[in-house]
């Protein structure tokens, strides 16, 4: 994930600004990328996983 390919979770603004922030870093076999979008000031962590184990809920 390139930060010119990067956008805010909240509000989708791009996170090639160079008031905004995205750091990387590894938890494991976890890839995190630690933001914070100068648009809408949202600070969160968005983590890759590398496997998801789930299930879906009965309709």
């Amino acid at each position: 994930m390139g930060v010119t390919a990067a956008h805010c979770p909240g509000c989708g603004a791009a996170l090639d600004d160079p008031a905004a922030f995205v750091q990387e870093f590894w938890v494991g076999a976890d890839r995190h990328f630690l933001c914070w979008c100068a648009r809408c000031e949202l600070l969160c962590t968005v983590v890759v996983a590398a496997r998801l184990v789930s299930h879906e809920p009965e309709h």
